[in-house]
């Protein structure tokens, strides 16, 4: 409801801003911090003027610093910007949320951490990179921007493993996440391609070799629209695969060619299976994951991408700039042009977050303090780390002001409802 009323046209910016926020607190409860920075964004969006979405920014931001997963000094100087803006906004805050929550960021302490802002934009004329940081969809431990300068910017990784001997530093995982990444990357760049194309206007394309009918119902027809159902598509494949990927890791045990991402999670009984959580401090990637794949169910609300998937994966599903029918369970189905660009930003956006989330899950068993002895980096981090970039830290270096992460640095601080 809060997705409803804060994408709705007749509500005022005041209440949607507050929908997004509530939105974003109540994913940044359960972990799912990645979708929360983005609703966040968006209720910043909607009404510049509410501190309360900031303060709770910031405050999702100094949650990372504490994990020491990803960039924490650049995490560090994000974290900066937003509890700058949630105390110069604190008449919004007030009128958002209450007195007492302006009050409670303008308790929030700076780090006055050198590391970067943004990374990855200085060219200008790199249309690809702005549109994938337009979007939040590098693959990169990067909050905002794309986290490097250099050409291998989707960076994100395992970034730390344990083990006895150099045999036991290898696991299948890595090489799985290399797949998952790569696949997900192609699905981004045919996304890009199509959506670069369908913005030039509806003519067809000089790539486009094949010799279209005109069925004269404003049906859209041509290459520029198969590749972002192509994209929207693949990219929920990659969505199936992290949950295979987590099978197998974790020996959960399922028969690998019957898992899939939306049943994978949890139990019949709805409970996150006890395989994933390495403690109960540690549980929110699982659960995090777990209702993500909720939500890509029924009523959830990512399920109209999951209903696109699945229609454009058996049946005919094409393009329409009028007259469309949504989804449909015929044989045909006419999807409105803006519908399927949203459609297919969001498939990305939600795989992303997914990928987020499953390294999250294997940084949380995997913690120095837990293994003594047998503690060790993971061998080609440095190689993805980019050493050659000074502001760049490891994710065992956090800024001076953090705390350090202890058995409850994952548990989520509370949050300001709007």
């Amino acid at each position: 409801m809060f997705l409803d009323v804060g994408s709705s046209q007749q509500a005022d910016p005041h209440t949607r801003s507050a929908a997004y926020c509530n939105l974003a607190n109540s994913l940044d409860h359960s972990g799912r911090w990645a979708e929360a920075y983005d609703f966040y964004l968006r209720a910043l969006e909607a009404d510049p003027t509410n501190g309360n979405a900031a303060g709770n920014l910031a405050q999702l931001l100094l949650s990372r610093i504490h994990t020491r997963v990803g960039q924490t000094g650049h995490i560090a100087a994000v974290y900066d910007k937003y509890v700058k803006m949630a105390q110069s906004l604190r008449d919004g805050t007030i009128a958002f949320a209450g007195s007492a929550t302006a009050n409670r960021w303008d308790g929030l302490e700076p780090t006055d951490s050198l590391g970067h802002l943004v990374h990855g934009l200085d060219d200008p004329e790199d249309e690809y990179r702005q549109w994938v940081a337009t979007y939040r969809l590098a693959l990169s431990p990067a909050v905002e921007g794309l986290g490097t300068e250099d050409a291998h910017w989707d960076s994100a990784a395992i970034e730390i493993l344990y083990g006895n001997s150099p045999e036991e530093m290898s696991p299948p995982i890595l090489a799985e996440m290399n797949v998952l990444k790569s696949d997900f990357l192609v699905s981004r760049q045919l996304a890009y391609e199509g959506y670069v194309q369908v913005a030039e206007g509806p003519q067809q394309k000089d790539d486009d070799t094949g010799y279209y009918i005109e069925t004269l119902d404003y049906s859209l027809y041509g290459l520029q629209y198969s590749k972002l159902f192509l994209a929207q598509r693949s990219a929920l494949d990659v969505l199936d695969k992290t949950a295979v990927v987590a099978n197998e890791h974790f020996g959960v045990g399922d028969e690998a060619r019957r898992v899939s991402f939306r049943k994978f999670w949890a139990n019949k009984d709805g409970v996150v299976r006890p395989s994933l959580t390495k403690s109960p401090a540690r549980s929110l990637p699982p659960h995090a994951l777990s209702e993500l794949a909720y939500d890509m169910e029924g009523d959830g609300m990512y399920a109209p991408s999951q209903a696109l998937r699945n229609a454009g994966t058996h049946r005919i599903v094409h393009a329409a700039f009028l007259d469309d029918t949504g989804i449909t369970i015929d044989a045909r189905s006419r999807i409105h042009l803006f519908e399927l660009v949203e459609s297919t930003v969001l498939a990305l956006q939600v795989t992303r977050s997914a990928y987020l989330y499953l390294i999250d899950l294997v940084s949380s068993w995997n913690h120095p303090d837990d293994h003594v002895g047998t503690y060790a980096p993971f061998p080609s981090f440095e190689y993805m780390q980019f050493p050659e970039d000074p502001e760049q830290e490891s994710p065992s270096e956090a800024p001076e002001a953090a705390a350090p992460a202890g058995e409850n640095s994952e548990a989520s601080d509370s949050r300001d409802e709007a």
